[in-house]
């Protein structure tokens, strides 16, 4: 069987939705020994991807098809086309939030990471909302089947997308536990010192810097409040790069008065990620809305103690094992935080659930169902010609 995949809108490895297609991507060939695949993406992303396998065909186009709104004609004129050209049986859309075509002349499986913009207004610009939330689910009603990677997504797609939810299967995202692990702490302090100049303890967010999505300026305020009333050392690592509404967040943090102790890092290499999460004393994730949260698993199996949102899939993914706040509320957001650092023996006791939670999350394991489900797909339609 040969499947066709689309491998854009991944946001050249500094998004959630990068991470989980390079990781996918990755083992598809070899948890399936006879397929063969025909991976289509821009010339900028051929690298990141790092994809040499035999049975692995890459086809690849100029970055300027990857841009927003002629990557959306590429996928409605051209995939299809492409498709047809290179025998395939199915087609997989990874990023199945993003990017989708109305017709493809075979079986389609699709991820769906989020609808977020159904639930966080002024998201993206008013053309982008009105893609994301008018055209993008009627494009996802029309795949063969449909992967979520949560509950919480599956619920969005059947109540706000209208898919029957016999055609959704959930497989969630995994955690690269050879990477990310808690004997790198030492390390995570030199790297924030010597590369970021953070020489205090710290507390991190990975998130790029989205306003208002992501709810930077809602964090540093309590985090302005936790400097103010406790005295605390900490400085605030915030590491991302810049998007929608970044130059808020900065504002934010001058207004505030923290600047001298917030760090923008910018966007982290990926080498850098697991010791900078290993180094901090804590990981907040205040986020206003998220269909997974991969960042929530990478921080756990560093053993660094969580605190997070109480919203969408977040609670299905920490379960037991972080603090939950309301990401609406600073006070909150800042007695959450308070706890984790002063409280000892509930730091302990969060890094081994921690460290528990996040060892049932396997990216083997999600590409694997992956793998399945485009076979079961595509089988269907060989088995009906």
């Amino acid at each position: 069987m040969k499947t066709g995949i689309s491998a854009f809108a991944g946001d050249g490895g500094k998004s959630g939705i990068s991470q989980y297609m390079k990781h996918v991507f990755l083992r598809m060939p070899r948890l399936s020994p006879e397929d063969n695949y025909v991976l289509f993406m821009t010339r900028s992303d051929r690298n990141f991807f790092n994809i040499n396998h035999p049975r692995v065909e890459i086809v690849t186009v100029s970055d300027w098809f990857g841009t927003p709104v002629v990557n959306i004609l590429w996928h409605l004129l051209v995939l299809p086309v492409l498709l047809a050209r290179h025998q395939c049986d199915c087609v997989y859309l990874p990023a199945g939030n993003r990017r989708l075509a109305w017709w493809y002349g075979l079986p389609s499986i699709g991820t769906v990471h989020d609808l977020s913009q159904l639930h966080v207004e002024q998201k993206y610009d008013p053309m982008r909302m009105f893609y994301a939330t008018r055209i993008l689910p009627r494009m996802m009603r029309r795949l063969t089947h449909v992967i979520s990677v949560s509950q919480s997504t599956k619920k969005d797609l059947v109540e706000h997308a209208g898919i029957n939810p016999e055609r959704i299967d959930v497989v969630y995202n995994g955690a690269d536990l050879e990477r990310y692990k808690p004997t790198l702490k030492m390390e995570g302090r030199r790297l924030a010192n010597d590369k970021f100049h953070v020489s205090a303890p710290y507390i991190l967010y990975t998130a790029r810097l989205e306003h208002p999505g992501k709810n930077h300026i809602r964090l540093l305020e309590a985090f302005a409040r936790l400097k103010r009333e406790t005295g605390l050392p900490h400085h605030l690592v915030l590491a991302g790069s810049p998007w929608y509404g970044a130059d808020a967040i900065y504002a934010a943090s001058r207004d505030l008065g923290v600047e001298n102790s917030v760090c923008f890092t910018g966007f982290v290499d990926d080498t850098d990620l697991p010791a900078l999460y290993a180094g901090a004393d804590l990981f907040v994730f205040p986020s206003l809305f998220e269909g997974f949260g991969i960042p929530l698993l990478e921080a756990m199996a560093s053993g660094t103690p969580v605190c997070a949102s109480r919203v969408a899939s977040i609670p299905e993914v920490i379960r037991d094992a972080g603090l939950l706040f309301d990401p609406l509320d600073e006070a909150d957001i800042f007695e959450a935080m308070r706890r984790l650092i002063v409280d000892e023996a509930l730091r302990i006791d969060l890094v081994s659930r921690g460290l528990r939670q996040s060892s049932l999350f396997s990216w083997d394991d999600s590409a694997r169902q992956v793998v399945n489900l485009c076979r079961l797909v595509g089988t269907s339609s060989l088995q009906a010609a």
